[in-house]
């Protein structure tokens, strides 16, 4: 028993009056996963005709046995002289090795009837955490996060799908069937996903933008539960928000004011701010400003040294960044001792040349310097 692709693209009334019978489905939403067709007296008559509508398989069961399958769009005729055709359409040769596994494993049914699967991708499935996850965060250390998002799957083994939750079909299944036990298990694997996306080196707050990643490890962890078993897998996981429990975010506050304080300017820039304050709660002290000007005044006798180092440190940054912003490929005048980048002197009108990497020039004489100190006036040379 199999079926023949009829020549037909089209259904006229007369032709559908000659039929036996004239087995369709409408296109399935994306809330029907599966619609099982039969005839009132639940035999297929031969001649019959059966419809098959884009991103559809159709399967036809005989008490219980699968007689034959297509994933191609077309109208077709039962005929139960024939043998299996398998349109494969898109699934190609992985259409017939799912044959060879399943051919054989029924459904329990006692009647013919057509099983149409949805094989378009089902999306908008939400997800969330029911209580904080744990988080490896490769920056700051063990975390505790709350997620949730949105995610979408396929059925990509129709013969899989068909045999674990075909019993479970009087005339549709839907996804809210499904994504009652469906959903425990993809919060499970998604869990160990984002430990092995903590494992690649991810920050928590990189999680959104890291679909494809968290897609591929999502389908490794559901691998056995959910591809092998139901025929499903993960096309991508849209993590929407995620956010860190109170202790875990004072955690995370500090080690940013830590990270940024112990680059000198921002250290520096933390100590003006808290002196300035510091004069200001003095200044309306509640006991007469006095009082609270003697108390900041032995504030400073025990903080000196620190505002002192904080000044310092803004000192030698600025240094740093007045000796970094003059270019290695600055001139020096070799009359005034200016730097210049232009081919004369700004200020004395020198013509100026294009010193080699190993030459030296005094910065205070602009003489040319073969030692330590400048043969001109007596200034050490570094």
């Amino acid at each position: 028993m199999g079926l023949i692709k009829s020549a037909f693209t089209s259904i006229n009334s007369t032709l559908h009056d000659q039929w036996e019978e004239y087995i369709t489905c409408d296109s399935l939403d994306n809330n029907t996963l599966v619609v099982k067709k039969t005839t009132p007296n639940g035999i297929i008559s031969n001649k019959s005709r059966i419809q098959v509508a884009p991103g559809q398989v159709a399967l036809i069961f005989d008490s219980g046995k699968i007689l034959d399958a297509t994933a191609e769009e077309g109208i077709y005729t039962f005929d139960s002289s024939s043998s299996p055709s398998l349109f494969a359409g898109d699934f190609g040769g992985m259409f017939k090795e799912m044959w060879e596994r399943f051919k054989y494993n029924g459904v329990p049914s006692k009647e013919q009837a057509v099983f149409f699967i949805n094989t378009k991708e089902i999306i908008d499935n939400k997800f969330g955490s029911s209580s904080p996850l744990s988080y490896p965060d490769p920056e700051y250390k063990n975390i505790y996060i709350r997620y949730y998002g949105v995610y979408s799957f396929k059925i990509s083994d129709p013969f899989a799908f068909i045999s674990n939750i075909a019993g479970n079909v009087k005339d549709t299944y839907t996804k809210e069937q499904l994504l009652e036990q469906a959903n425990a298990e993809f919060v499970s694997a998604l869990d160990v996903s984002l430990q092995e996306c903590a494992s690649d080196g991810v920050v928590f707050s990189s999680l959104p933008s890291k679909q494809l990643l968290i897609a591929k490890h999502m389908n490794e962890a559901l691998d056995e539960t959910w591809k092998t078993l139901r025929g499903m897998e993960v096309v991508s996981v849209a993590i929407e928000k995620i956010t860190p429990d109170d202790e875990s975010r004072e955690r995370i506050q500090k080690f940013d004011n830590a990270s940024m304080y112990g680059r000198s300017e921002y250290a520096a820039g933390r100590m003006v701010d808290a002196t300035a304050n510091a004069m200001e709660k003095a200044a309306s002290n509640e006991n007469g400003a006095g009082t609270g000007f003697m108390g900041l005044g032995m504030m400073n006798m025990a903080s000196g040294n620190i505002s002192e180092s904080a000044l310092q440190m803004v000192k030698e940054n600025n240094s740093k960044e007045e000796k970094s912003s003059k270019s290695s490929t600055d001139k020096i005048c070799p009359k005034c001792g200016s730097h210049e980048s232009g081919k004369f002197c700004s200020k004395c009108g020198t013509k100026l040349e294009t010193p080699k990497s190993s030459e030296k020039f005094c910065s205070n004489c602009g003489a040319k310097v073969t030692g330590k100190f400048c043969s001109e006036c007596g200034k050490e040379v570094k």
